[in-house]
């Protein structure tokens, strides 16, 4: 008797298969459509003519946080890893401050109250009459400077290891500065970052080494100072090419004149503030600046992770996620 083998099952999977690959590369071309979508360019005026500013928006929920980051003068990508739990719950808005590298901008148009005022012209853009703002090192300082200006836009500040929110630094605190500079040059030359150079065979004279190298090292030494744990220094992306270190002189030359103290101003306000900082930020390590400032303004909530650096969360990802919900939802 001849045997007839049903091709029917066959065909079922073929067409399985098929509409998988589709729905797969429709879901594809979906996503880059939206990364598409939500790179865009914030006109300074005159849209031909004038510079712009590179904005980008991240997540699918619908509370707006706008993020600041450091530098000045660097660029916004390496924040972008602080919110990757929290995607699905806020939208993120991250833009480039003018000078930056997707921000260019003519030397002349660079300055502490632009800083401001491009803050400003974003928040008309998108239309929100308050903010929640997060701002990274200096960029805490923008945050702190824009809420000055601006008190009743602010809906809250999340400042992550702020850069010195007193300037000039004060003489009462200077022996605190001193003994933080000394216990973080003994850290920094802790021997773990030896082994690392070790690893990758990078103990030999920089006249020795060709870029990759040169540029593996330079991350290491970056990661010395900016991190805890010094082995996840492969998540740092900076590189001379990504820093425009002119754009830092630019600004701090603008400052204003008397300087400023935002815990005086902080003290006027209503708004909530949190301050998320590692306990080896090396730039309040230890943390007894903070923790001697924050008093002056009891409404401010301040969390020391412990064991980070001053990119707390590539250091402890974990807590510095629930830190950073726990403000947001505040």
């Amino acid at each position: 008797m001849k045997f007839m083998h049903s091709t029917k099952p066959f065909r079922i999977v073929i067409i399985l298969v098929i509409g998988l690959t589709f729905l797969a590369k429709g879901s594809a071309q979906k996503e880059s459509d939206e990364q598409t979508i939500n790179q865009w360019f914030l006109s300074t005026g005159d849209w031909d003519n004038d510079p712009q500013i590179y904005v980008r928006e991240i997540g699918t929920g619908t509370k707006p946080v706008i993020m600041l980051h450091g530098g000045w003068g660097a660029e916004h990508s390496g924040l972008v890893k602080s919110i990757t739990e929290l995607q699905n719950e806020f939208r993120f808005i991250f833009y480039e401050q003018r000078g930056s590298l997707r921000s260019p901008f003519p030397d002349s148009l660079i300055s502490f109250s632009q800083h401001i005022n491009d803050l400003e012209l974003l928040r008309k853009e998108l239309d929100l009459e308050k903010m929640t703002i997060v701002g990274h090192s200096m960029g805490a300082v923008l945050a702190s400077a824009y809420a000055s200006k601006y008190p009743k836009h602010v809906k809250k500040l999340i400042l992550v290891s702020p850069a010195h929110l007193k300037e000039p630094f004060p003489e009462a605190d200077k022996d605190i500065q001193h003994q933080q500079f000394l216990a973080n040059q003994e850290f920094q030359n802790r021997v773990e970052v030896g082994k690392e150079l070790e690893k990758y065979g990078l103990m030999r004279a920089d006249s020795l080494l060709n870029s990759k190298e040169k540029t593996i090292k330079s991350r290491i030494n970056f990661g010395k100072l900016m991190l805890y744990d010094i082995s996840k220094w492969t998540e740092l992306s900076n590189g001379k090419g990504l820093y425009k270190g002119k754009v830092y002189d630019l600004t701090a030359n603008t400052y204003p004149k008397n300087g400023w103290n935002y815990f005086t101003t902080f003290e006027k306000q209503t708004y909530p503030i949190g301050i998320i900082i590692g306990d080896h930020d090396w730039l309040d390590f230890g943390n007894g600046l903070y923790k001697k400032w924050t008093k002056e303004v009891s409404r401010i909530t301040m969390t020391s992770i412990k064991n980070a650096g001053h990119m707390p969360w590539i250091d402890q990802s974990k807590e510095f996620t629930g830190t950073l919900r726990k403000h947001l939802n505040q």
